[in-house]
């Protein structure tokens, strides 16, 4: 929905990878750090509608409350249409924060679409080399199935250690090129392998961010795993590693996605990958982290409206928020998470900034109560309208409550004494607003 935009960021995170010398980890931050700046504007006027909401607050509560226990459709209604009235009288728009929110999404979206796609948003190459010929996805495929057939199964440890390799590779050749919904088919030595050709026109982006994610993994790693299941007897010595010397060429472009031993590449998960799972757990850690600061400096922590529900969303938005972050970025690469990571902690930064700078007022139980008190001061008034007629009109007699001076109520009014003509009557009480 928003591929005009990747582009621009594209040549952000390249710019970011030049800077840190193509280590992507190091990159992220810069390409964090530049994405929070660039929203700024947006994040400072989101801090004003908060600082703004929380002047408001008292008087809200104080109308909540005045209406506390009644549930009945008309009653909530007019406590609404109040609260709308004092939101007027205030200057107070309570969508004025939704904005930025709604314009950082898509920004998001292209960020995370940026990270996900290596190959196309991050590789030093040219324009037509960039494209990665779609062949090497169809290649690496037939790859990996000719290594299935040209392993040695005696000279592994176990028949369990034989199969959970064969399974891995399964995998390579799934998240890099087989698609069981539209399949086509190559011969190899007599074998049919499914593949297709990764492209926007044939596949959905989250499948073309798995077989780059997967490409790249094979151009960083695949070279000394097959020199070492050669040196182990584990595979045939003339098996033909072309495509393997092929890529490799290319490596010095892939972004550098290791960290120690670790490939942020790859998905964090339980069996081959487990010191990755440290990201999602670091990812719940300082989204909860920022949650709970957040309603500390935002005046809402402990705090509850009128019906004694918490003001921020309660536990949810504490532990269920970080939770479900936790859980996404579990199922992506490693890299989704480091920057998702980077982001928080950038954003827990501004929020101390903000914090010294434009502080959000806390609410008080003495702003509360003088907003309670301001509520029940309102005393009722009687309208009175005017109505001028004509000397000899005698239809608004029966009307007239207060007669003119010297004139009997109890009698009729005399024509001569109708000058001038001036009507007074009394509406419905309303309330009297002079004192807001």
């Amino acid at each position: 929905m928003f591929n005009f935009l990747n582009g621009p960021f594209s040549y952000l995170m390249k710019g970011c990878l030049y800077l840190a010398g193509n280590h992507y980890i190091l990159a992220l931050f810069f390409f964090a750090l530049v994405v929070q700046i660039l929203l700024l504007p947006l994040a400072i006027k989101q801090q004003k509608s908060q600082i703004k909401m929380a002047e408001v607050r008292p008087k809200e509560m104080a109308i909540r409350e005045k209406y506390k226990g009644r549930n009945d459709r008309v009653t909530q209604q007019k406590m609404s249409m109040e609260i709308q009235e004092m939101y007027q009288q205030t200057g107070y728009n309570q969508f004025g924060g939704c904005l930025p929110l709604l314009i950082m999404l898509p920004i998001v979206i292209v960020v995370f679409n940026i990270v996900r796609q290596p190959i196309t948003y991050g590789v030093r190459l040219t324009d037509t080399e960039s494209k990665f010929n779609t062949e090497y996805y169809n290649q690496a495929v037939v790859y990996y199935q000719n290594q299935k057939e040209a392993l040695n199964k005696d000279a592994f440890a176990s028949v369990e250690e034989y199969n959970a390799y064969l399974t891995m590779l399964d995998t390579y050749q799934t998240e890099i090129g087989i698609d069981k919904d539209n399949k086509t088919t190559k011969d190899i030595n007599g074998s049919t392998v499914n593949v297709y050709v990764p492209n926007d026109s044939t596949i959905q982006s989250m499948k073309k961010s798995t077989a780059e994610s997967a490409l790249v993994r094979f151009i960083n790693d695949e070279k000394e795993n097959v020199e070492k299941l050669k040196s182990e007897g584990k595979l045939n010595a003339d098996f033909d590693t072309t495509l393997v010397e092929t890529l490799d060429a290319y490596r010095d472009d892939i972004p550098n996605y290791y960290v120690g031993p670790l490939n942020l590449i790859n998905n964090p998960n339980f069996s081959d990958n487990i010191w990755l799972m440290l990201i999602p757990v670091l990812v719940f850690l300082t989204s909860f982290l920022q949650t709970k600061l957040t309603k500390r400096f935002s005046g809402s922590a402990n705090q509850t409206d009128a019906n004694g529900n918490p003001i921020g969303g309660g536990l949810f938005m504490e532990v269920g928020m970080p939770l479900l972050s936790a859980f996404i970025s579990a199922r992506m690469t490693a890299a989704v998470g480091v920057y998702w990571i980077w982001r928080t902690l950038i954003s827990i930064v501004q929020t101390f900034v903000f914090a010294k700078a434009m502080p959000i007022p806390q609410v008080t139980e003495e702003q509360i109560a003088e907003a309670r008190r301001e509520l029940k001061s309102k005393v009722k008034k009687k309208k009175v309208i005017t109505i001028e007629v004509d000397e000899d009109d005698d239809s608004y007699d029966g009307m007239i409550v207060d007669a003119p001076e010297g004139a009997k109520k109890s009698k009729p009014v005399d024509p001569t004494q109708r000058t001038p003509r001036h009507i007074q009557m009394l509406t419905a009480d309303e309330e009297d607003e002079s004192e807001e």
